[in-house]
């Protein structure tokens, strides 16, 4: 699919090829859609498309200067929860998500070898070509995740 073609219909993201990373373009009608897709991307990556049970549940409060910190914020945290804890997010609940500011709940699980595949280590989330801009269609970000 070429960038100028719209939101994939099957989820809002794509991976794209970058030299010894991966890239990924992430799609949402609205701010919140953004969010979550991008969440759902770094999951793809860590763990394929392995189901995740909503058996645990976290707070969440993060603060930005710009959608794009606070977009980065959001993935760090999560790939932080990840790499400390092996919790995964499944399921996004929202009570505030405005360009610089998000409080909410995910629910997830702990990673289970058992039933979850192993996927890419992901060491970072990269300011490398990082952007979110405001579309026609709603929002896009472009992230680069170091692997």
């Amino acid at each position: 699919m070429s960038e100028t073609e719209g939101i994939p219909q099957n989820k809002g993201y794509e991976f794209f090829e970058h030299t010894a990373d991966t890239g990924v373009k992430i799609y949402g009608k609205r701010l919140e859609n953004l969010f979550i897709h991008a969440a759902q991307g770094l999951v793809a990556v860590l763990v394929e498309d392995s189901p995740i049970a909503v058996s645990e549940s976290r707070l969440i409060g993060l603060s930005g200067t710009s959608v794009e910190a606070l977009l980065h914020a959001w993935l760090k945290e999560l790939l932080f929860w990840f790499s400390a804890e092996r919790f995964l997010p499944g399921d996004y609940h929202f009570d505030t998500l405005t360009e610089t500011e998000l409080r909410g709940r995910i629910v997830g699980e702990r990673f289970d070898p058992a039933r979850h595949q192993q996927g890419i280590e992901v060491k970072g989330i990269t300011y490398h070509r990082f952007h979110v801009a405001r579309t026609h269609e709603g929002w896009e970000a472009e992230i680069i995740f170091d692997v």
